[in-house]
């Protein structure tokens, strides 16, 4: 995992060099514009379904039913994908009877990509599940140099370079990726099966109906979250310039996203082994070790994050030179606001997963409508009078904000343990640590 999170952090700093070298300001807004609603796609249909799959994972091997969950998992997918290609009809659709200038390429093109990321997601949330860190962190890292190297490649062969090419060697990666996680979970599902000795439960006692009722409001906060990450570029496309939005998506690229990858790993590293010991709907004596790291992973996320925002102050116009194209160079005082911003972000982010724990999905749902619809009217009033420094200001404030929220809910929900449930970790088939 390790290897995945450094080799990504090294192909976008590389990649997003070499695409802001190529692509005109104009030209990386609107691929920004296309990345955020793949994005959004993944965020609906494969975030939820990720986050279920290692929610539940540990508990279908026990009962000794790994191909009926998978089996689950699928028509989940089935439903993700009719709805991503509902919403590239209606986009078509809409683009010709408003003689709207996005174009039908683009269109199937960044349909195509959220398809692969959709995949892509589910697939690693298995692996993650069935503690395959080791693959998933080659792939992960693999598919970050592919695609970035797919693109270029693409467009100095083709000297085209326009978002829809930058966009097909986004997908021709992505399919191969999507194939190699298919062979390695077949065999790794196929070996789990042939593992399992103790007669399968029956469908019944696998509570699917709690699944679904874990999955249902992770689409409603996944919905939000997006509103709250990439909503700024839309409002700043309205009341700006795409030369706008390509220079900020280029810094929020190397400044935003990195943070956000460092919380990813740590959730990842955590959230399979936790669990597997701690049964849906109640607490046991994990629960304080539990928030003790998750207190201690927001500790240094914040530490880490703030460090360097104030070392950015300072040294914004090197880091600018070094990362970004000649016509993006005006854009990098953003990077200390918007490293600190998703610093902030990142650690809320980690202090709300106690709700995750907890199997209380439905709760999150309604504080991240709460905050996305903060944001929007914080998003839409910075763009609609100070364009780039009105939404960088309503990034940070929003995100700051944020954390803070965030961090006085998980207090209040935190209750006294009581001595029963200091209980010894439940029996189980043993998984690979």
């Amino acid at each position: 995992m390790g290897f995945g999170l450094i080799t990504g952090v090294f192909a976008l700093f590389a990649g997003t060099r070499f695409l802001t070298h190529l692509l005109a300001t104009e030209e990386y807004g609107r691929l920004a514009l296309a990345i955020s609603l793949s994005t959004l796609a993944v965020l609906i249909f494969g975030d939820p379904v990720g986050k279920t799959a290692v929610r539940f994972y540990s508990l279908w091997c026990r009962a000794g039913k790994p191909h009926g969950f998978l089996q689950n998992l699928g028509k989940s997918m089935v439903r993700s994908m009719g709805g991503i290609g509902l919403c590239c009809i209606i986009a078509i659709l809409s683009s010709h009877y408003f003689h709207a200038v996005t174009g039908t390429y683009l269109i199937l093109v960044t349909g195509a990509f959220a398809v692969i990321l959709v995949f892509n997601r589910v697939a690693m949330a298995l692996e993650d599940a069935a503690r395959e860190r080791r693959f998933r962190g080659i792939l992960q890292g693999g598919f970050e140099i592919l695609r970035f190297g797919s693109a270029i490649g693409l467009i100095v062969i083709f000297t085209l370079p326009a978002a829809e090419t930058v966009l097909s060697g986004f997908v021709l990666a992505g399919i191969l990726v999507v194939i190699f996680h298919g062979i390695f979970l077949y065999r790794l599902f196929h070996r789990e099966q042939a593992e399992i000795k103790r007669p399968a439960l029956p469908d019944g006692e696998m509570d699917i109906a709690r699944m679904r009722s874990f999955q249902s409001p992770l689409v409603v906060s996944s919905v939000c979250v997006w509103l709250v990450m990439m909503a700024e570029r839309w409002a700043l496309q309205y009341y700006g310039s795409p030369e706008d939005v390509g220079g900020y998506a280029a810094v929020y690229q190397l400044a935003f996203i990195p943070m956000l990858l460092v919380s990813n790993f740590m959730v990842l590293l955590i959230e399979p082994v936790l669990y597997q010991v701690v049964e849906p709907g109640g607490k046991t004596a994990s629960s304080a070790q539990r928030q003790r790291i998750n207190n201690y992973a927001v500790l240094g996320i914040m530490t880490f994050s703030v460090f360097l925002s104030v070392l950015l102050f300072f040294t914004y116009p090197m880091a600018g030179a070094l990362l970004l194209g000649v016509e993006f160079r005006g854009y990098s005082w953003m990077f200390p606001w918007l490293f600190l911003a998703g610093g902030c972000f990142a650690a809320a982010r980690q202090l709300l997963l106690q709700f995750s724990y907890d199997m209380r999905t439905d709760l999150l749902a309604v504080i991240w409508g709460v905050v996305a619809a903060a944001a929007v009217t914080a998003y839409t009033a910075g763009a609609f009078y100070w364009q780039v420094k009105g939404i960088l200001a309503a990034v940070v404030g929003v995100n700051v904000a944020l954390l803070v929220f965030s961090a006085v809910l998980v207090n209040k929900s935190r209750t006294p343990e009581p001595e029963k449930h200091q209980l010894s970790r439940p029996e189980g088939r043993r998984m690979k640590v």
